[in-house]
């Protein structure tokens, strides 16, 4: 009994240590998953540097109690399953997104991102969003714009300019040249 207690503790420990450095936390209901699915899925989570990890409800709420996770506790019904993403909050949102797509047994029950709670189709609609470095490249690319459009336009201007110019230096020079014929 001492050592179920001592490994509850310690999974409850872990959990807790996890939770403290989460951007972000999906619960999922996997019931319906194969195992070898499962596998393929815990594997393209540690690719993003998501944790896929399987628990009990309890160990679970004894973790989440206290915390800001706390609103998480009326999901813990059936099987679940945490996606816990700590590089950018949306990564865990989309591995198991498109997971949930996917794999037909597996459905998203609530998330927490960013400090809150999030509905099944809240996590849906966040995980569709561009991630950060899509953002910063679109907003670039919008800045760089009207830019290369006043280079574009200046570069024309410019370059009438000298067609112009090299167009009055040789009427000059061919009306010297007939000048002086």
């Amino acid at each position: 009994m001492v050592r179920g207690l001592e490994y509850k503790r310690a999974v409850v420990k872990d959990l807790s240590d996890r939770f403290s450095t989460a951007e972000a936390v999906v619960l999922v209901d996997f019931s319906g998953v194969s195992v070898s699915e499962i596998t393929e899925l815990r594997n393209k989570a540690r690719d993003a540097n998501v944790d896929y990890i399987v628990a009990k409800n309890n160990l679970i709420r004894r973790a989440i109690t206290g915390t800001p996770l706390e609103c998480l506790d009326s999901a813990l019904v059936g099987q679940t399953a945490l996606g816990i993403g700590y590089d950018g909050s949306l990564v865990a949102l989309k591995v198991l997104s498109d997971a949930a797509k996917e794999l037909k047994g597996l459905t998203i029950k609530a998330g927490f991102v960013d400090g809150e709670y999030a509905s099944a189709a809240e996590v849906d609609a966040i995980a569709k969003l561009p991630s950060k470095p899509q953002l910063v490249g679109r907003l670039a690319g919008v800045l760089q714009a009207p830019i290369s459009k006043l280079v574009f336009v200046l570069n024309g201007t410019v370059s009438r300019l000298v067609r112009t110019l090299q167009a009055i230096k040789e009427k000059k020079e061919g009306s010297q040249s007939s000048a002086s014929e």
